[in-house]
């Protein structure tokens, strides 16, 4: 299982053997305190151009958590086709944030906060959602996990995403949320090295697995813990 040697920062993604010429994409990390540079402008193309929300209202081009955490992308050409803000629990900010929606009570009487992460400010750009380029981001940000101790990846996403991120191993584990909108969301959670689960979803990361007993025994908690949903 083991992988190419790269940067930890920036990554070339190789292309398949006999597929077309594609032109390579570059992967990267934006650390605590770092510029978004071109991320904004992907994000504010995503959730204004396309999705139409108020830019009065929303706070999803940028918040206080951009100052914290690690926000992986995706670049074509230096420009940002796709990314992902992960934060770990460590953090009192994100804890406040998200702790109640994903009911983080309940981990820690467990696990430490640190080894449970989560996965916001998802974006790709239109034209560019392509397997190829979120295997890229999807791909970092499980390799971010495993050099960070991460057990467990959470995320709360629309309806329309669930088999996106079931293909990658993600399952729901809590019913679904309804914000005070109305709108919908599934929250569903990546185990780290549970071979088992990537297997079944024929998931790219699971090369990537180091070791599947820890995987194994994670999955076996959040499937007891979360009895009522969860369906791994």
């Amino acid at each position: 299982m083991s992988t190419p040697a790269f940067s930890a920062g920036a990554r070339d993604v190789l292309r398949m053997p006999g597929a077309p010429l594609a032109e390579p994409l570059r992967v990267r990390r934006i650390h605590s305190g770092e510029q978004l540079g071109d991320v904004q402008r992907l994000r504010r193309e995503v959730y204004f151009q396309e999705q139409g929300r108020d830019r009065q209202r929303s706070r999803r081009i940028a918040d206080g958590l951009d100052a914290s955490g690690t926000v992986l992308v995706v670049e074509q050409s230096r420009r940002a086709v796709a990314t992902l803000r992960v934060h770990d629990f460590a953090s009192p900010a994100v804890q406040v944030e998200f702790g109640s929606l994903f009911q983080v009570d309940q981990f820690a009487r467990t696990w430490p906060l640190q080894r449970l992460a989560v996965c916001t400010r998802f974006a790709v750009q239109a034209e560019q959602r392509t397997q190829r380029v979120v295997d890229a981001l999807v791909m970092e940000t499980y390799r971010h996990a495993h050099e960070h101790g991460i057990q467990f990846g959470l995320i709360a996403c629309a309806p329309f995403l669930h088999g996106v991120f079931e293909h990658y191993g993600f399952r729901e584990y809590l019913p679904p949320a309804v914000l005070p909108s109305g709108a919908v969301l599934l929250r569903m959670a990546l185990v780290v090295d549970d071979a088992e689960m990537l297997r079944e979803s024929a998931s790219p990361l699971l090369p990537l697995v180091r070791n599947p007993t820890a995987g194994d025994a994670a999955r076996g908690w959040l499937t007891r813990s979360f009895p009522e949903k969860t369906t791994l």
